[in-house]
């Protein structure tokens, strides 16, 4: 008999899950471990573990000098080193944090849109929802560890030289992981923002790195121009448009310092630019999700 409209099945050597069955909440947190492995380069080329490494070393490294400088000072009755104030640290941090979020939120975004990964998240149980924010948390966990880990570095070498003892120190200063926490978080949720609406149009990664970028030192720039030159009614509230500012103002209202930027020079109220960070989450997070439910 002819085998010609028969089925013919192939054992193409695949088998099947047999262990347990995650659902959505493992996709996601699948999702987001392929996320945090993609920006720091594991399991990677060598090349792309570079940057993300440098980044983060950068980061971390005065927060060991500082601590390391303040022990060896301590034998000598001298003061502690200014580096080991938390407010300033940020300073630097901030810095790079913007760097590390220019080249990680396109990095999260880009390739799986531009390569035709999204129709194979589509057909596991994740939602759109889901998939953005399992991206979104992946980018958090590592920016906001290599912005907090410096700080507690600092907050144990402050404890550690301390007159008044290891223990005493750490439960004496304990208030000030609140407010680092807090000034973490507007730096994150400032700079995810807007690379995420960045990366969520952009098809290559280094091109939306580069527009992320221009977008923040131009609309710095813009604002501090606004500011100092245009005259009409209202115009100290065109400051607003300094967004890579709003999260120092943050962190100068929780640590009662103070910074010159275009915000501080329009005397704008500090709450203004905590609801500006919360508007600009708001509408990226609409603007993303729009654009990626036409998508998947």
């Amino acid at each position: 008999m002819s085998d010609v409209g028969r089925g013919v099945v192939f054992d193409l050597g695949y088998k099947p899950h047999e262990g347990e069955r995650l659902g959505q909440r493992g996709a996601i947190a699948a999702v987001v471990k392929d996320g945090v492995r993609r920006v720091l380069g594991i399991r990677r080329k060598a090349r792309k573990k570079v940057i993300p490494w440098v980044l983060v070393a950068i980061a971390i490294i005065p927060a060991i000098v500082a601590v390391g400088l303040a022990i060896f000072l301590e034998g000598f009755a001298v003061d502690t080193p200014e580096a080991l104030d938390h407010a300033g640290y940020f300073d630097t941090t901030s810095t790079i944090a913007l760097l590390f979020t220019a080249l990680a939120a396109p990095e999260l975004l880009v390739p799986d849109r531009t390569q035709g990964v999204l129709a194979m998240y589509a057909s596991r149980p994740l939602t759109t929802r889901d998939y953005l924010l399992a991206r979104a948390g992946a980018l958090s966990i590592v920016v906001l560890g290599f912005m907090l880990l410096p700080q507690v570095l600092l907050y144990v070498g402050k404890a550690a030289v301390s007159s008044d003892g290891f223990f005493p120190a750490l439960g004496a200063d304990v208030d000030v992981l609140g407010k680092v926490l807090v000034t973490a978080l507007a730096f994150l949720a400032t700079y995810a923002t807007v690379a995420f609406v960045v990366a969520a149009f952009a098809n290559r990664v280094s091109a939306a790195a580069a527009i992320f970028i221009g977008v923040m030192i131009g609309s710095n720039i813009m604002a501090l121009i606004l500011v100092e030159t245009a005259a009409f009614a209202g115009s100290r509230w065109s400051a607003l448009l300094a967004i890579a500012n709003h999260p120092g103002v943050i962190r100068d209202w929780v640590f009662d310092t103070f910074t010159e930027n275009p915000l501080s020079e329009a005397d704008l109220p500090q709450v203004a630019s905590l609801l500006a960070i919360i508007v600009l989450v708001v509408v990226g997070a609409f603007v993303v999700y729009r654009r990626y439910r036409r998508l998947v």
